[in-house]
């Protein structure tokens, strides 16, 4: 985790040279991350702090001995939600989503590196003037995971934080995706189809702006965790039974390369095979929260252990040099049982080795499943 943390900041440096040097000659003053957050303090409505949260260690199921996480203390990201009213003409909203405030361009996501592609974009935008904007997200990239915990939580905050009518008639502006899970959980957060705008495609202007901010990548805070599970739950229906086991596939990288034999093996203990493809956000939530048991491979659809119910159990099947914690921070948080196998010798999480496959040691890994099975009946 450190050395992806360690790339992940070394990238995001360059990239905010890049984009410092190129918005120069336009006269654009990019802040900081600490730099906005002493420009926006005047107008907090609402902040979390940092969490410290210990994660107990795991150890690999097919050999105790061997440590997948040592135990560690996490610190969450803080966050916060910002009214600005009373702006001037010369305050719009940027194609990915940012906003510049006459000369000064916000950094209330990950960095402004993305205004190094909006200044070489000179292809002109008509205006869209409203009252009040929200604009909750400042980069073009975003796949599920990204979109539920920094895009769908951020909105989820800012509606606690709102008044009720005025959330439902202000207007929401970002980079759109136009994917159905977006369509979804926007149609769930009550933002309605005629209140959306495309940063990339009209020139937001507004007169009042609702901000937040995202301060982490793998350690969401537990107040945005917990109110977008609840949202979203509330209009589901409530799961009933005791549960399923559920082995869930993936089709795209870090396969299990042995599946076969792995899934004859788990069809034995009455797991259930899920194919990796397209469900909407009502299917996903019905699959995982009436999941008693969950296993599979390392993957954004374990960002969906956020609709389980507490108890439930989760094992991540790992690549020996990619080991990242997302799931292991959520399963802590949400109160889920958390176990892990990692084929050959845990070498950390190089990001490299992000695609690589896996191979499953079928009768160590049974023994292992064998002892957890005795276990949780124990």
């Amino acid at each position: 985790m450190a050395l992806i943390n360690r790339w992940l900041n070394e990238a995001r440096d360059g990239l905010k040279k890049q984009s410092t040097i190129l918005a120069k000659p336009f006269g654009l003053d990019l802040l900081t991350k600490a730099q906005t957050e002493d420009y926006l303090r005047p107008y907090q409505l609402a902040s979390s702090p940092v969490h410290h949260i210990t994660l107990s260690k795991v150890a690999d199921v097919t050999e105790r001995s061997k440590l997948i996480f040592n135990q560690t203390e996490v610190a969450t990201g803080h966050t916060h939600v910002w009214r600005l009213d009373n702006l001037h003409s010369d305050a719009t909203q940027l194609r990915s989503g940012g906003l510049k405030l006459g000369h000064k361009v916000l950094d209330t996501d990950f960095g402004t590196n993305a205004l190094f592609k909006d200044l070489l974009n000179l292809k002109q935008r008509p205006d869209y003037e409203t009252t009040m904007l929200i604009a909750p997200w400042s980069h073009y990239w975003g796949r599920y995971y990204d979109y539920l915990f920094f895009v769908a939580a951020k909105l989820c905050r800012i509606k606690d934080t709102l008044p009720a009518s005025v959330f439902a008639e202000a207007t929401v502006a970002y980079p759109l995706l136009h994917t159905t899970f977006e369509r979804e959980l926007l149609a769930i957060l009550g933002v309605r189809q005629e209140n959306l705008i495309d940063s990339r495609t009209h020139t937001v202007r507004f007169s009042t702006a609702i901000l937040g901010d995202n301060n982490s990548w793998f350690y969401p805070n537990p107040a945005d965790v917990l109110s977008l599970r609840r949202y979203v739950c509330s209009v589901m229906p409530e799961p009933t039974g005791p549960g399923r086991r559920i082995y869930i596939r993936r089709s795209g990288r870090r396969r299990v390369l042995n599946e076969d034999a792995l899934v004859a093996l788990l069809t034995t203990y009455g797991f259930d095979i899920i194919e990796d493809q397209p469900r909407s956000i009502a299917e996903q939530v019905a699959l995982y929260a009436g999941a008693s048991f969950i296993i599979g491979p390392h993957g954004a659809s374990f960002a969906n252990v956020l609709w389980c119910r507490p108890g439930t159990h989760l094992l991540e099947l790992f690549a020996d040099n990619y080991v990242p914690e997302y799931f292991r921070y959520l399963a802590e948080l949400l109160g889920l049982r958390y176990s892990g196998y990692c084929a050959g010798l845990v070498g950390g999480s190089r990001h490299s080795h992000v695609d690589d496959d896996i191979v499953v040691s079928i009768d160590q890994f049974e023994r292992g499943l064998n002892d957890l099975f005795r276990y949780e009946i124990a």
